[in-house]
């Protein structure tokens, strides 16, 4: 591709996104991802080639048929297509600086609408679930897997933050905590309890072992965790504490549920919003109010107490009992 369309895009996946905004990888992935898609909907539905692309002749119509040929004919999620159309208006953002002919179009895209989705409904595990958890590695002596679940609760990681940490990131001593390395590389130090410590230091002492790239946790394969490993170590193990408590650990659970647990936990305990915005490594504290939800149990817990103070104490006297009896039988 050499036209106008390509050189621009090409600029823009290439040096815009990690130089100038200073993006991660991943976004870059997904970014691409959104181009490589909209590439094939003009191919499928418009038989444009890639090299015939103009640009001057993409506009806000387009894009939201684009939109909806993911939604419909792809079966992309909301979440997803959002996600797409997020990736276009950052290029459109950067055609818009650099293209002033191109103004009027950029803006109109720049202004086409999120689609409204459904509440996203969260899963997180209970305290009680974590303790369960944790008693059960502990009873198993399955030491590797209880100092990574450990990890992910108590530091809230993402996945990705969770399998690059590496030995240099860890401070066992005064003021012990973990760097993790966030969304756009930006790098976030979180406090660790001494509990964690101590089961972080019996893991180093009698399992660790480096294989050359200094992560703290390598797979079978010797190589750091990828998110599916991860997910299927979570998997397997609620399924067995599922069968020991049929009660309990009955949803669908994934590496973010500690994250989102955690969150959930210090937000029922008090913790201002602010204060789990920025242990989260969170943007805006919109992103943390997805969490400002109450414990059901405490809920349930507040409500019946007040409830007490309206229930009634007045009972029906004999006669008022006969007269209902009475007006019962010559009613019904």
């Amino acid at each position: 591709m050499n036209n106008r369309f390509a050189i621009l895009l090409q600029k823009f996946l290439t040096s815009y996104i990690i130089q100038e905004c200073n993006d991660s990888i991943n976004t870059k992935d997904s970014y691409a991802t959104a181009f490589y898609l909209f590439l094939q909907f003009l191919k499928e539905k418009h038989q444009i080639n890639s090299d015939d692309i103009k640009i001057e002749l993409i506009n806000k119509n387009t894009i939201i048929e684009y939109l909806n040929w993911l939604e419909e004919e792809r079966g992309s999620s909301i979440q997803t297509r959002n996600q797409r159309l997020s990736a276009i208006k950052s290029f459109y953002r950067f055609v818009q600086t650099n293209e002033m002919d191109l103004f009027n179009t950029c803006s109109q895209i720049l202004n086409i609408q999120n689609k409204k989705s459904p509440d996203k409904i969260i899963t997180y595990f209970s305290p009680d679930e974590i303790k369960i958890m944790i008693n059960y590695l502990n009873k198993n002596n399955n030491l590797k897997l209880l100092t990574m679940i450990c990890i992910l609760y108590e530091t809230g990681a993402r996945v990705n933050e969770f399998i690059n940490i590496k030995i240099n990131d860890i401070n066992l001593s005064d003021n012990a905590s973990i760097m993790l390395y966030g969304k756009g590389n930006k790098v976030r130090i979180v406090p660790i309890s001494e509990e964690l410590v101590k089961v972080i230091k019996k893991y180093i002492n009698t399992e660790y072992i480096d294989y050359g790239d200094g992560y703290l946790f390598y797979s079978n394969r010797k190589k750091k965790y990828s998110r599916k490993t991860i997910n299927y170590n979570i998997d397997e193990l609620v399924r067995k504490l599922h069968e020991i408590h049929p009660d309990k650990f009955n949803k669908k659970y994934h590496p973010h549920s500690f994250r989102h647990s955690k969150a959930s936990h210090l937000y029922n305990n008090n913790t201002p919003l602010l204060y789990i915005k920025d242990f989260l490594g969170h943007k805006s504290v919109k992103s943390t109010e997805v969490y400002a939800k109450p414990d059901l149990g405490k809920q349930r817990e507040q409500i019946l107490n007040n409830a007490l103070e309206i229930s009634s104490n007045k009972k029906y006297s004999k006669l008022r009992k006969e007269e209902l009896d009475e007006w019962l039988k010559n009613n019904m």
